[in-house]
C-alpha cells in the first residue's frame, strides 16, 4: 500500500483526476489531501464530493476550509457558498470534523505549518491550518525566517498552503512543500510514499482570475445587503460603480438608488416619531409618558424628538441598517 499526498486542489476536480490516474492510484493506496480542497477554482464541489465519498481518504483542515467554518468569508468563499447551494451546510458540517494532522510511520502531514520542538499533538491549530493567527504567531517568533527551514523533527512534514512555485519545496528528509499553485495555472503535485516519489500535471489556465470576474454579479446580488450597516454599503457602492461588467454597474446604481429612497423618507418617519409622541405626551403627560414609550421599536426616536433633537442624521446613526429602517418604518405605518 502506498501513501499518496495530494498539494492544494482548490477546486481543480479535472486536475485532481487526471493526477490520480498518473500515479495509478488504486483502492489500497491512502489518499491524503493536504486541505484547501475548495474556493478558486471551477470544480469545488465536485472535489468535495470525490473526496468525501472514496474510501481510504484523508482531508485535511486547511486555512479554507476553516474560513467557511469560522464563517469569515472572502470572496471566494462567498462563490464556494453560492456553488453549493442548499448542500452548503451539509458541507459545514463534514468540514468541522477534518484533522489537523495525520501521521504515519514515515512522515507527520499538516497543511501549513509546524513549530519545532513541540510534538504533533500540542501543535496549535492555527499554525497547522496556516490561518492568519498562525502566520502571525510564526512570523513573531521565527521573523524572516521559514519554518521549514528551522525543523530539527524525526519525521519529514508533507505540507501545502503556500505556493513554492511550479516545482515542489524539498528538504531532503525534513520538509516537502507540495502546493504548487494548480489554480492560479500551475501544477498540481503528488508526493508518493514510501519512496518519496514526485508526480505532478499541470492546469491548462489561472482558473482564479476567471472566476474572479465570472462570479462578480451573482456574489454581489447574493450579499445581505439589508443588514448591513449603511457605510459598508456605501463603501461597496464605490468600489464597484465603476465597473466594467454593466450588469453590475448597473445592479450597483439599483442598490444606491434603493438607498437613496429609503432615506428620503426620513422626513415622514421624524413626523410620524413627533405625532406618536405628541399623542403619548396627551395620555400620559410630559413627565410620565416615557415609560409607555419603552415599549415602541422607536423608543430613543420618541425620547430624541421630546428633546427637539430628532434629525436624519440620528435616524441613520441609530437605525444603522436597511432592516432596522424598515422595522421603524412599518411600526409607524410608513
Amino acid at each position: 500500500m502506498r501513501t499518496i499526498a495530494v498539494g492544494d486542489i482548490h477546486g481543480c476536480y479535472e486536475e485532481l483526476l487526471q493526477l490520480l490516474s498518473k500515479v495509478e492510484i488504486t483502492e489500497e493506496d491512502c489518499l491524503i489531501s493536504l486541505g484547501d480542497i475548495v474556493d478558486r477554482g471551477v470544480d469545488s464541489v465536485k472535489v468535495y464530493d470525490f473526496l468525501r465519498n472514496r474510501p481510504n481518504t484523508v482531508v485535511l483542515m486547511g486555512n479554507h476550509e476553516r474560513k467557511h467554518l469560522k464563517q469569515t468569508l472572502s470572496y471566494s468563499q462567498e462563490i464556494v457558498k453560492l456553488q453549493f447551494g442548499d448542500r452548503y451546510g451539509e458541507f459545514l458540517e463534514w468540514i468541522s470534523n477534518l484533522p489537523y494532522y495525520y501521521e504515519t510511520d514515515q512522515a507527520i502531514f499538516v497543511h501549513a505549518a509546524v513549530e519545532d520542538g513541540i510534538p504533533i499533538e500540542e501543535q496549535k491549530q492555527e499554525v497547522l491550518c496556516g490561518c492568519t493567527a498562525g502566520e502571525k504567531h510564526l512570523e513573531k517568533k521565527y521573523r524572516d525566517i521559514s519554518w521549514s527551514q528551522l525543523y530539527t523533527g524525526v519525521k519529514p512534514i508533507i505540507f501545502g498552503h503556500r505556493v513554492v512555485g511550479d516545482s515542489p519545496l524539498i528538504i531532503a528528509q525534513k520538509a516537502y512543500g507540495i502546493d504548487t499553485g494548480a489554480c492560479h495555472g500551475g501544477q498540481l503535485t503528488a508526493l508518493i510514499l514510501p519512496n518519496f516519489e514526485i508526480v505532478q500535471v499541470p492546469a491548462p489556465k489561472d482558473y482564479w482570475q476567471e472566476e474572479i470576474v465570472k462570479w462578480q454579479l451573482p456574489v454581489m446580488m447574493a450579499k445581505p445587503w439589508s443588514s448591513y450597516r449603511w457605510e459598508k454599503i456605501q463603501a461597496i457602492c464605490d468600489e464597484f460603480r465603476k465597473s466594467s461588467n454593466p450588469e453590475l454597474s448597473a445592479f450597483i446604481a439599483h442598490k444606491e438608488q434603493w438607498i437613496q429612497n429609503l432615506l428620503d423618507l426620513a422626513p415622514q418617519v421624524i413626523l410620524k416619531v413627533e405625532e406618536k409622541l405628541a399623542e403619548l405626551i396627551s395620555i400620559y403627560g410630559k413627565d410620565n409618558f416615557k415609560k409607555p414609550a419603552s415599549r415602541f421599536t422607536y423608543a430613543t426616536l420618541l425620547y430624541q424628538a421630546n428633546a427637539s433633537n430628532l434629525t436624519t442624521k440620528f435616524l441613520q446613526q441609530t437605525l444603522q441598517t436597511p432592516d432596522k429602517w424598515l422595522q421603524v418604518m412599518k411600526d409607524l405605518g410608513i
